[in-house]
């Protein structure tokens, strides 16, 4: 199947909602509410670092475009007719084996702390899985 042909069949309301999906749960497991207290401090980061950095308007604009992006590319790999436990399981490899095995090498070679790659790395498991689920079921 040709690159046009795959991207014709991709269900682009399915991609925008996975990406809102991505956006929303990077929200709550970035927060106090989950995981956001733990993540600070395994970056040394106080409340104040946070401010300082990059505009908070521009960070949720490049976040929601990454995951946008993630979404589309899952859909394009799925094929012609997956359902939803396909999606996130297809989800589930692209994040452990592509993205956590990444990350795995900065705790390796640049000894950061595993606590920080756990919370990363579920984080993507748990985003790939559902954004995956999301574009499968709705074709």
């Amino acid at each position: 199947m040709d690159m046009l042909a795959t991207m014709a069949k991709v269900n682009f309301w399915s991609v925008l909602l996975a990406g809102i999906s991505y956006l929303v749960l990077g929200a709550l497991w970035y927060s106090p509410i989950l995981f956001g207290k733990p993540w600070m401090a395994l970056n040394n980061f106080t409340d104040s670092d946070l401010k300082t950095n990059k505009p908070m308007w521009l960070i949720t604009l490049l976040t929601f475009f990454s995951g946008l992006a993630a979404s589309f590319v899952i859909s394009m790999v799925l094929g012609p007719n997956p359902n939803a436990p396909f999606g996130a399981i297809i989800g589930a490899c692209i994040a452990f084996f592509w993205i956590t095995l990444s990350k795995l090498n900065s705790v390796l070679f640049e000894n950061q702390p595993v606590k920080l790659f756990l919370i990363h790395a579920g984080f993507d498991l748990t985003a790939y899985m559902i954004m995956g689920a999301i574009v499968a079921n709705w074709r």
